[in-house]
């Protein structure tokens, strides 16, 4: 009696040792995305599951979150291939966007406010006048600058915004002024009119680490769980295939493994 060959096992097994590694090692894959990519290796090379299931196995795999939600369906969403402006890009109220980034004509110097008061000046009690504070510093201690004096910027409270694109990534870089310089965020748009209108698609700096993996009808699979509004990039759906914007660390490639999607 020959004893059974488990050399295709053993190779399956060999492959997602392989696979798990350069998983682990590849900085753009944030935990999320990490454990979606080990639960898809997972279900192709060792789970026990039906030829032709392996998303539904890795589906079983990551469970339910505390809503009950499939894990899965948030975390592929998540892993479509988009761009995501900066946060500093939102349409934000005055007091939630970044400071004016007009220049600043005379130094900042911090005046506190007096509260108003209900009564007539005459009727006011004058209050006895506070000691002054006294702080212990170590010696050779230096006060920090007010930011809007190190960078020579005004600082206050923005009510209008200005976005630049970039001529190489077309990503957003937004421009914030208050209302006293309005002026100011008029001439900056002016100046960044063409080159915004001649400025590339953005490139993408979310998700498409499914498709650098596995092989698959993955624009199928984006198309079923990310938004209704989500549609292809022009670069491609993998991110081993987009452009360096210069930024994000070399990623790691290799071949990709066949998957049958469900």
């Amino acid at each position: 009696m020959t004893a059974p060959d488990d050399s295709p096992r053993l190779d399956r097994a060999q492959t997602h040792a392989e696979t798990v590694h350069r998983i682990y090692r590849d900085r753009r894959a944030a935990p999320p995305a990490r454990e979606l990519l080990l639960a898809v290796a997972y279900a192709l090379f060792i789970a026990p599951g039906e030829p032709g299931r392996v998303l539904n196995t890795a589906a079983r795999t990551l469970g339910r979150d505390g809503a009950g939600l499939p894990r899965f369906d948030a975390l592929v969403a998540d892993d479509a291939p988009r761009y995501e402006p900066p946060r500093a890009a939102a349409d934000w109220g005055p007091g939630g966007a970044p400071g004016c980034e007009a220049p600043r004509l005379r130094p900042y110097v911090y005046r506190p406010r007096q509260a108003p008061s209900p009564l007539d000046d005459e009727a006011v009690v004058p209050l006895r006048p506070l000691p002054e504070p006294v702080v212990h510093v170590d010696p050779g201690y230096v006060p920090p600058v007010d930011p809007r004096n190190a960078h020579g910027i005004c600082g206050a409270d923005s009510h209008h915004k200005v976005l630049e694109l970039d001529p190489r990534t077309g990503w957003v870089l937004p421009h914030w002024f208050c209302k006293r310089h309005v002026d100011h965020a008029k001439r900056v748009a002016e100046q960044v009119r063409e080159q915004n209108a001649a400025a590339p698609d953005p490139i993408p700096n979310c998700g498409g680490l499914l498709p650098a993996y596995f092989a698959a009808p993955w624009e199928d699979v984006y198309r079923h769980y990310a938004p209704a509004t989500w549609s292809p990039p022009s670069y491609g759906l993998c991110a081993d295939d987009w452009p360096d914007p210069g930024n994000n660390p070399a990623p790691v490639r290799s071949g990709r493994l066949r998957l049958l999607a469900d």
